[in-house]
């Protein structure tokens, strides 16, 4: 990977969290904001998140200093440190990516990403030309805009062992293909059922974790709690013949 190369956001899943590095704009009023976030991925090196004027863009990129926004900033690296909330997850696996919506009724685009690990998430959006990184959902009245496809209304169980697998669709009509076998476990965007029409425009790989085991079954609930899902309260849950889309 070379510096500059813009990256989908689905070459982070399975990559482990190494390393933070944040640049941050220091204002005459001595407070600070973020503005650029670097995450050293085992594997792929250091991926630079910023925001060009909403939304995020994602690039092989060096971190470097110092860093001007037009006054004066700096670039500290940080290792374990509360300062970003990403730093608490330094070590772990990025279990899943997934795209956070912005819609007003006016206007709509992909304001961000939520990263699953293990022991947690973080959404980084940006918004206004500020990157926001936080745990919980407290960006005030901008949350009755964002929108996260992780509920479930449809599912439709393949296949029961060797491995699990489903067909389900969210809320918003997208659909997932659901797998699990021998410990691992994945979630797949897909335009439809149809295999004929995934393809590498329109299909990405949602979410990837191993639990280490060899097991060939798992409770849909497990696999959805583990992929960072939910079942709607009405959602159809159905059993159909056992097909095994993949060996």
């Amino acid at each position: 990977m070379t510096d500059d190369e813009e990256l989908p956001a689905a070459a982070l899943i399975g990559r482990r969290l190494l390393k933070v590095a944040a640049a941050w704009h220091h204002h005459a009023d001595d407070e600070s904001s973020l503005v650029r976030l670097w995450l050293h991925l085992g594997g792929l090196g250091p991926v630079l998140f910023h925001t060009p004027s909403t939304g995020l863009s994602l690039r092989a990129d060096q971190p470097h200093g110092p860093y001007s926004t037009g006054t004066h900033g700096s670039v500290s690296v940080i290792d374990d440190s509360p300062v970003v909330p990403v730093t608490r997850f330094v070590g772990q696996p990025i279990r899943s990516v997934r795209e956070i919506a912005y819609d007003d009724g006016r206007v709509g685009f992909t304001a961000g990403l939520t990263l699953q690990f293990p022991d947690g998430s973080v959404r980084m959006l940006g918004l206004e030309d500020v990157l926001l990184v936080s745990h919980e959902q407290h960006l005030g009245a901008v949350e009755a805009y964002l929108h996260e496809d992780v509920t479930i209304a449809r599912v439709v169980q393949t296949c029961g062992s060797c491995p699990s697998q489903w067909d389900a669709w969210t809320t918003t009509g997208q659909y997932l293909y659901l797998r699990y076998r021998h410990g691992e476990g994945t979630v797949e965007q897909h335009p439809s059922e149809d295999i004929d029409t995934w393809d590498d425009k329109e299909s990405r790989l949602w979410t990837f974790w191993d639990d280490g085991t060899a097991d060939g079954r798992i409770e849909l609930a497990d696999f959805l709690a583990m992929a960072g899902l939910r079942l709607a309260p009405d959602t159809e849950v159905h059993t159909a013949s056992p097909i095994s889309r993949k060996a």
